[in-house]
């Protein structure tokens, strides 16, 4: 009678566990993950991806997983071929559709773009977009119809554009970094005026409006500053801003980008920023300025500076004044640099006026305007 019992309770415990083990394998869906291979372990068949959405998800494959490699640019499998485990390296672009456990994502199917197909995918889309493009400021923003207005910047460019951004694939960027591919998914609620737009479409043959199909936006900010302190072990210069003497922190990484300017570059700057200027600028009853004329000398300056040899970090001192463009942010005591030029003070020196006589250049963020500069690639 015990025997038989037991073998009742234990065929009732198997029931229950399979009953439960179907339910979960019901519950369980197949999940898309798209990202960069970080790092891989191919005798484990494991790996890790840095997704498009700015995540890290483990990727577990094994003897069912398939792997195919397509070329650069396909769209679909029609030419995808198919590849081992042990062929994915670092580098490689990956859409992986599995089962997502937790930070764990089990791998049914592996879709990989190769690191040098990536390249080539790469120097093609910069080029479409050298082509293609357009850039500049946000002016104005339609919610009703989708519409963005432009204020196009770019050498021998000028005026205003109507985007009709209805059908465009919208990405913005983040504070730290400038790359196409760290730039989160987005959508047209998240523009705001002012913010630095590029588009990719198709100009109307009156070059009055233009047919975008994908939107790359950030709003970001170009301020002064004078170095107190630099920490090389934390990446970080300690420095107060120019114009309100606020204590803020500057972040550098690795894809913060360092100049000096050297002092005929400063008296070329100074020149353009003075020339900048209107004339009643120095009239104290001036009226309010009209808007600097679209591509000058905005661009100028900054390809000045953009040429000049870059730096290191352990290149600045305290003492030294910075021109520092970042994201904006909600935290103003903080800055991740993207652009930082030294040697602004010389570029202040040589516009500061003789005594007794006003201040010709007007100063924003304790910067000449010239140093509003554009951060997306423009041309």
């Amino acid at each position: 009678m015990r025997k038989t019992a037991l073998v009742i309770a234990l065929t009732a415990t198997f029931v229950v566990i399979s009953t439960a083990q179907v339910s979960a394998r019901a519950q369980e869906k197949i999940e898309s993950v798209i990202g960069v291979i970080a790092a891989i372990d191919t005798s484990a068949r494991s790996a890790t991806i840095r997704t498009d959405a700015g995540g890290v998800v483990a990727i577990k494959a094994d003897d069912n997983t398939t792997c195919l490699r397509i070329p650069a640019g396909e769209k679909t499998l029609a030419k995808a071929v198919a590849i081992q485990f042990a062929d994915i390296a670092v580098g490689d672009r990956v859409l992986g559709h599995g089962i997502k456990t937790g930070n764990e994502f089990r791998a049914q199917r592996l879709v990989v773009l190769p690191k040098a197909e990536v390249e080539k995918k790469r120097a093609h889309d910069l080029e479409e977009w050298r082509q293609r493009g357009i850039g500049g400021i946000v002016r104005e923003l339609n919610a009703q119809t989708g519409e963005i207005t432009l204020e196009l910047r770019g050498a021998g460019l000028g005026g205003r554009v109507s985007i009709a951004a209805g059908k465009a694939d919208f990405r913005r960027y983040e504070a730290g970094s400038l790359r196409f591919e760290d730039a989160k998914p987005s959508s047209f609620a998240d523009l705001k005026a002012g913010d630095q737009l590029r588009a990719l479409g198709d100009r109307s043959a009156d070059g009055h409006s233009f047919a975008a199909e994908e939107i790359v936006s950030g709003a970001f900010k170009t301020i002064g500053v004078a170095v107190t302190e630099v920490d090389l072990q934390k990446k970080e210069v300690k420095a107060t801003t120019l114009d309100q003497k606020k204590p803020i922190v500057i972040v550098i990484n690795s894809d913060s980008v360092l100049h000096r300017i050297s002092l005929p570059v400063a008296a070329a700057i100074a020149q353009k920023a003075t020339a900048a200027t209107p004339a009643s600028a120095a009239s104290p009853s001036s009226v309010p300025q009209s808007p600097r004329p679209v591509g000058q000398p905005v661009i100028d300056v900054q390809q000045m500076i953009d040429t000049l040899p870059g730096i290191s970090l352990t290149d600045l001192r305290p003492g030294d004044v910075l021109a520092v463009t970042g994201a904006v942010e909600t935290d103003e005591s903080r800055l991740v640099a993207i652009k930082l030029a030294a040697g602004v003070d010389l570029v202040l020196k040589a516009l500061a006026p003789q005594p007794g006589k006003p201040q010709l250049v007007r100063l924003s963020a304790g910067l000449p305007s010239v140093f509003d500069f554009s951060v997306i690639p423009i041309n």
